[in-house]
C-alpha cells in the first residue's frame, strides 16, 4: 500500500508530495514563520528559474533572508512493480538512497538559490517513514 504514494505509474506521487509538502508548511507556521507554497515560493536566479515546494520568510540564518525547502518522496522498494504481474521483488534501498536523492536535490537548486540570497535544504522521505538526515 505505501509503495502507491511514491510511485509515479500508480497515482498517489502528487497527492503524496502535495500533503506532506502541506504539513511541512504547517508545521513551520505553527512555529510562527510567514510560509509560501508552491507556486508562491521564489524562484532561483533569472536564468534558471527554479522553484521548491516550501519557502520560510525571514528565517533569519546568517547569510541568508530566507530558506527554501524542496520535498521528495522515494520510494524503498528496488525494482519495477510492473514486473512479475505487479508484486514488489522484495528488494529494499538502504538510507544511503535518501542520500544520492538529498545530493540530486542540492545540486539541482543550492547555488541557485545561494545565488539570490536563500538558503535551500532538501527535504527526503521514504514511504517506509525514514528521512534523510
Amino acid at each position: 500500500m505505501r509503495h502507491v504514494l511514491a510511485c509515479k505509474n500508480h497515482t498517489g506521487a502528487t497527492r503524496g508530495h502535495n500533503h506532506i509538502m502541506n504539513v511541512l508548511a504547517q508545521l513551520a507556521r505553527n512555529k510562527g514563520y510567514l510560509v509560501r507554497v508552491n507556486h508562491k515560493v521564489s524562484t532561483t536566479a533569472a536564468a534558471s528559474n527554479q522553484q521548491g515546494d516550501v519557502e520560510l520568510v525571514n528565517f533569519g540564518l546568517d547569510g541568508y533572508i530566507n530558506l527554501v525547502i524542496d520535498m521528495s518522496i522515494g520510494c524503498d522498494h528496488i525494482g519495477n512493480s510492473t514486473v512479475n504481474n505487479g508484486h514488489l521483488n522484495g528488494k529494499m534501498h538502504t538510507n544511503d538512497y535518501l542520500q544520492s536523492r538529498a545530493g540530486v536535490k542540492n545540486d539541482w537548486y543550492k547555488n541557485e538559490y545561494v545565488a539570490v540570497g536563500t538558503a535551500f535544504a532538501p527535504a527526503i522521505v521514504s514511504v517506509a517513514g525514514q528521512t534523510h538526515p
